[in-house]
């Protein structure tokens, strides 16, 4: 009965260690909890050894936090380079709207500059808002747009046709090495072609007159190739890490018109794909912009 009753004592107070170890975990991630509130985001659980399932979830917590933190941040900068470039066309709305009021006999050919003006810069705040909406639902992961099998041959075509013009105005030689057979992929049409026609626009806008632009594409593998390739002024190494990126526009760029918006749409659609896209330049030779996505059967 006696070596029963310890057994049971030794039971109790072993239970209660376990559970005040297990407790103290908890009391722990509470207590950074408590802090966060208070104190801000930089605050983590200091991951002990009370046991496999409280370190877990130290963890995890600690791990929850660190992209939260990086959200933030990165909303942080968004909603900073958002404001910037909103401030911009607003400032020449407000400036052309102002002159108009100072003329004392304005005539009808002054309103219609005036109102063309607004027009414009109006279009621009929309198309950048919504392409800043469209990037934030393709990231969060819950975009409801209808996936299909897309050839991607008729996309690069039908894009190179419609930029033909803009790149013979600046007497840039625009080639296209396409297959004969199809190249399908999973995706949206209009996203497909706006991922074309960002590639191509961003390649002829820094390619200088007498330029070249080669656009191939190809099945290698499991996945569909296509490269953008330009003689155009390139991008330093150490900002092509950044050029995907929202709103970040390089220094050899700051001077030619563009929100910022249009590779990190490139990079975010492609992303959503299961695909990825990478850049390779040399300053004063050009860039070469190679995105590959998994290839499917052609419906």
């Amino acid at each position: 009965g006696v070596a029963i009753f310890l057994l049971f004592i030794c039971g109790i107070g072993l239970a209660w260690m376990v559970a005040n170890r297990a407790m103290k975990g908890v009391r722990r991630v509470t207590q950074t909890a408590k802090n966060i509130r208070h104190e801000g985001f930089h605050h983590r659980v200091q991951e002990g050894m009370e046991g496999t399932e409280i370190q877990e979830l130290a963890v995890t917590f600690n791990n929850m936090l660190n992209r939260i933190e990086s959200l933030i941040m990165e909303l942080k900068d968004v909603t900073n380079n958002l404001a910037h470039d909103l401030r911009t066309p607003l400032t020449r709305i407000r400036g052309q709207a102002e002159t108009a009021l100072r003329v004392d006999q304005p005539n009808m050919k002054s309103y219609e500059e005036v109102i063309g003006t607004v027009v414009e810069e109006c279009d621009r705040l929309v198309q950048m808002i919504n392409t800043t909406l469209e990037i934030a639902q393709i990231e969060s992961g819950i975009d409801n747009v209808d996936h299909c099998a897309v050839d991607l041959v008729d996309i690069v075509q039908k894009g190179c046709n419609v930029f033909l013009p803009l790149a013979q105005d600046k007497e840039i030689q625009l080639k296209i090495h396409c297959p004969q057979e199809p190249v399908c992929v999973l995706g949206s049409v209009p996203r497909l072609q706006r991922v074309m026609s960002n590639l191509l626009d961003n390649a002829i806008k820094f390619t200088g007159e007498g330029g070249q632009v080669d656009v191939t594409l190809k099945a290698h593998g499991t996945n569909a190739v296509l490269s953008v390739k330009d003689t155009g002024i390139g991008i330093p190494s150490n900002q092509q890490e950044h050029i995907f990126e929202k709103f970040y526009r390089a220094e050899s760029s700051r001077s030619t018109p563009g929100s910022g918006l249009g590779l990190s749409y490139v990079k975010s659609m492609i992303s959503s794909l299961a695909g990825n896209i990478s850049v390779s330049s040399t300053p004063g030779q050009g860039s070469t912009f190679i995105a590959e996505i998994p290839l499917v059967k052609p419906q």
